[in-house]
This record gives structure tokens, sequence and C-alpha cells, in this order.
């Protein structure tokens, strides 16, 4: 068994940022609350901060915490505070060989596929920051998806079928049940996740909710509630490869896919907040 010890502030010896993100960001608070000195706890805490220009202040903002918290606050909120710049550091590390790696591995997959089916392939890039996955469970309140194998952040199938059945739905497409199936059947087309195929910025992104009582424990809205920052990764930019399989003998669903494609993805978004303008695409050709 992996001592997870070992790597909860040595982050430079993980390679895969969903693996830091899914098994090591929870573990941190938990082991560290087995130990038995406040300072100690205190000092793993901030000889991990990666953002050494950032420890002095850090400390002192440490005190003036523990003055007024407890000790678990205190870790919890050190931790939310440095996970994701972490997370970035991890995913942009060797960030051309990982996105190199994807693109082969579709690359082959779509050419073994060629002869039994049609295959849409779209090179995308974007037009907003998106964010994928805000629902998955975080320690803080919202969630990220990362590819579990490649570390990296894609958009999954599952999500891009979603979302598109639901514009096709909007539109009254008379294909609905061709192309995604019904409970006994299934649809036609077959929509793979989207990878990226060049440089991707990850950042961090702020809100400031003034009802935090309302959401998260039912009560009333207030004027008088003060707002309660929050931040959350996304993708600022990136370009992206997006693949949709269809059945080779069905034009009709192959055309329908392809006349909805691109309002789709530059008017309809992806992903969370979409209401809040993230999630657009543009197509920058047809593979």
């Amino acid at each position: 068994m992996i001592d997870l010890k070992q790597f909860i502030h040595q982050p430079n010896q993980i390679k895969n940022s969903s693996l830091y993100y899914d098994k090591f960001v929870f573990s941190e608070k938990r082991l560290m609350e087995k130990d038995n000195t406040i300072s100690d706890e205190i000092n793993r805490v901030l000889n991990g901060d990666t953002r050494n220009e950032n420890i002095k202040n850090n400390r002192n903002k440490l005190k003036r915490d523990l003055a007024s918290r407890k000790i678990d606050d205190v870790l919890e909120r050190q931790i939310k505070e440095r996970y994701k710049d972490i997370l970035i550091n991890i995913a942009t590390r060797e960030l051309k060989e990982k996105i190199e790696l994807a693109k082969r591995l579709r690359i082959n997959m779509i050419k073994s596929l060629k002869n039994r089916y049609r295959i849409l392939s779209y090179e995308i890039y974007t037009k907003t920051p998106f964010l994928i996955g805000a629902g998955i469970p975080s320690i803080d309140e919202v969630g990220f998806y990362w590819s579990r194998n490649l570390g990296l952040p894609i958009i999954p199938g599952t999500t891009l079928k979603g979302a598109f059945r639901k514009f096709l739905e909007l539109k009254n497409s008379t294909f609905i049940d061709s192309i995604f199936g019904k409970e006994d059947n299934k649809g036609d087309a077959i929509f793979l996740d989207t990878i990226p195929i060049d440089n991707i910025e990850l950042g961090k992104e702020f809100q400031a909710p003034h009802f935090q009582n309302y959401y998260s424990k039912n009560k009333a809205p207030n004027d008088i509630y003060n707002p309660v920052p929050i931040n959350y990764l996304s993708v600022f930019k990136g370009k992206f490869r997006l693949d949709i399989i269809i059945e080779k003998n069905n034009d009709e669903i192959f055309k329908e896919i392809e006349s909805n494609i691109k309002e789709f993805l530059e008017f309809y978004g992806l992903g969370a907040k979409t209401s809040m303008g993230y999630g657009r695409f543009n197509i920058s050709r047809q593979l």
C-alpha cells in the first residue's frame, strides 16, 4: 500500500492532477489531525506551501486565525487556499508530453474505426472559460473534472452528449431517439471525450455569494449577510479535439449532428455556469 504521508507536502512527486485531486487533497486534513501538536501541524502546512514568497504573510495570517479558530478550521482553510495552485502546477508540468500522448491515442483509435463508422471530428478552441464537474465532491464548494488516466482537464463524452441532447430537444429535432437511444435501444451516435490537443491555460475564478445561509442552511435570503468569497478552477484557454462516431449507413443522423454542432458549441455552451457565459467554443476546422 502507498504511504500517503510521503506525498502530502511533496507535490512535485505526483505527476497526475486527478490522483492528487481525488486522493491526496481529502487525505491531507485527516492525516494532519492525527499529529500530536498544533505547532507541528502548522509547520507542515507552511513547509508544504509551494508559493514561497507568501510564506511570511501566510504565517502571520495563521497566528491571527489560531487566535479565533479551532485547529481543524485553520488546517482546512490552509489546504483550500493552496491545493488549486498545486493542481495547476501538476497539470502544466510536462503538459506537452501528456497532450501528445492523448492525441496519439485518439488518432490511433479513430484510424481503427474509420472502416466501420462515419466520424465527425472537429478542432475547437475556447471562446470563453469553461468549468466541467462543478458538482463533483470537493474539499470546498466547486468541483472540477480531470481525466483519471492522463491527469488533464477534458470534457467527458457524457457531458457533451447530455448537453447536445438538451440543445436538440429545444430545437424540436425529430432525431432525438435515433441519435441518443431509448431505454431499450442504443443510439446511433457515440460521443467521445473531448481532449486537449495544444497548450491549455488553467486558472482560478472568484465569486462572492451574498446568501450563503440561504443556499447552505435553507434560511431566508437577507441583505444583512456578508459576502463569502470563494474561488474555483476553470480552463481559461485551450484547443481541443471533439469526435462523434456515427453508424455508417445513417446519413440523416450524420447531417443532423453536422448541421447543429456549430451553433451548439458557439451559443448553447458546455458545462457549468453557461448562463454566465461559460463554456462557449469556436470550431477551427473539421478534421
